[in-house]
């Protein structure tokens, strides 16, 4: 019934909001209803049997015509971040000229076509600091909702995980666990900058669930995210010279009080697992997480034979002619090559490789002007959440790197994340800046004629 109640409650609050406060409201609609997933749950059943997601979709498409004037100045062909990602998704698109699967590819290139849409009319919905606060923090709601789904469910039969509780594009347990992970180093930024006791206490509770949850579906590739992530932004918040009050004594308490909260909640199966990283041994006799470099190594031999890829699950096609015999992949020699990056070769080969990783440095770099700009300003608390968010978009390269999640929506979620960063904190005070040079330059001379 809960759940029932949260999902009503966020649908229809979601929809007044967007209209009646702010068209974002929309987005972190979206948010929601990707993490609910209702009709995946096992309350789905007691609501009507809709696409929810497409209705959200259509109400943020009208939203940004309503609000075109308004929002006219968030281009996305400004930002490095959106030309890279419009390349790589057109590399996908052409790529079906050669698929091996050409219905699935046509099908899983629609998918990923959407989601640039969706981010795209997110970009030109997000205007302000306030409004980029509202989609992060939509984003740790969502967590904090399949942190609260593993708290409910438990672990399977064997007892070493959760399953069967993932978003539509990320069904299985290490693909949720890598949507999860980059949200606690958000937790972490809101805990640590917001005046209010009451918001401090609410991120307390959603990281606490969170990290719950990453322990209860126990995905090795999650651990060395959250690690990365949170590593990142700790490092930064205790050795940066640019510094709010009482930041390294609340860095070392938030170090300490972390340390607890992990020691309360890790269990000897989520030790195990996590020590097994250190396992680098391929075997011949069983699969093991090692194996995967075998699946990267076949990789790049098929890349050479097909440098412009061979579209949707090209390497599990093609997997049985390039994956040594004498390797033991678990039953079926068509297997997933099990990282973003080789994904990503053998999908849309080399071309989109590049694209793909120059869409990644553009997010670095962008990420890094809004910085230097915020220091520049002295605006500290917008410095961290910049942090923030590369902290959560390193996360998911870290967990993607195990996966294959290219077209994962999380990581485009990132990509929007950095990319509004970018344009409010860089790209519009910038334009503001000129606009008012330019308009003084004509104040002055109008004064001079009228001198002369």
């Amino acid at each position: 019934m809960l759940n029932l109640i949260l999902f009503y409650v966020s649908y229809l609050g979601g929809i007044f909001a967007s209209l009646l406060l702010s068209p974002i409201f929309a987005f972190v609609l979206y948010e929601a209803v990707y993490f609910f997933n209702p009709q995946r749950r096992w309350w789905g059943y007691m609501v009507p049997n809709l696409s929810y997601s497409f209705y959200v979709v259509l109400l943020m498409l009208g939203l940004m015509v309503l609000n075109w004037k308004k929002t006219s100045h968030n281009k996305p062909f400004s930002v490095p971040i959106f030309r890279w990602m419009y390349v790589v998704v057109g590399l996908y698109g052409f790529a079906y000229v050669y698929a091996v699967f050409p219905d699935a590819h046509a099908e899983y290139f629609g998918y990923f076509l959407n989601t640039i849409v969706i981010v795209t009319i997110a970009f030109k919905l997000c205007d302000s600091d306030k409004q980029l606060d509202y989609i992060l923090q939509g984003y740790i709601f969502g967590s904090w909702y399949i942190g609260f789904v593993a708290f409910q469910t438990g672990r399977n039969a064997g007892g070493d995980r959760v399953e069967g509780i993932g978003t539509v594009d990320s069904p299985d347990a290490n693909g949720i666990a890598a949507v999860i992970a980059p949200s606690l180093v958000l937790c972490l930024y809101y805990f640590w900058t917001h005046p209010k006791w009451l918001n401090k206490g609410l991120m307390v509770v959603a990281g606490a669930f969170i990290a719950n949850g990453l322990v209860l579906i126990n995905s090795r590739g999650a651990f060395l995210a959250v690690g990365a992530s949170i590593g990142f932004f700790m490092l930064h918040m205790y050795f940066s010279s640019f510094q709010r009050k009482m930041q390294k004594a609340t860095a070392v308490f938030i170090t300490l009080f972390g340390l607890v909260g992990v020691a309360s909640i890790v269990d000897q199966s989520t030790i195990q697992r996590f020590l097994s990283i250190a396992d680098t041994e391929v075997r011949t006799d069983r699969e093991t997480g090692a194996t995967r470099t075998i699946f990267w190594k076949a990789a790049v031999t098929m890349s050479k034979d097909h440098p412009l890829g061979s579209g949707f699950k090209g390497f599990n096609y093609y997997a049985p002619f390039y994956i040594p015999e004498d390797v033991d992949t678990g039953g079926s020699r068509s297997r997933a090559v099990h990282s973003s990056w080789f994904e990503t070769l053998t999908e849309i080969g080399y071309p989109g490789l590049f694209a793909f990783l120059m869409m990644m440095y553009a997010t670095h770099r962008c990420l890094t002007q809004a910085k230097i700009k915020l220091r520049e300003n002295n605006q500290v608390d917008q410095y961290f959440k910049v942090l923030a968010i590369q902290g959560a978009f390193l996360a998911f390269v870290v967990a993607m790197t195990f996966i294959n999640r290219m077209r994962a929506e999380i990581l485009y979620w990132c990509l929007l994340y950095a990319a509004v960063a970018y344009n409010i904190y860089v790209l519009r005070p910038a334009k503001e800046a000129l606009d008012a040079k330019s308009a003084l330059a004509v104040n002055t001379k109008t004064k001079t004629r009228i001198a002369l």
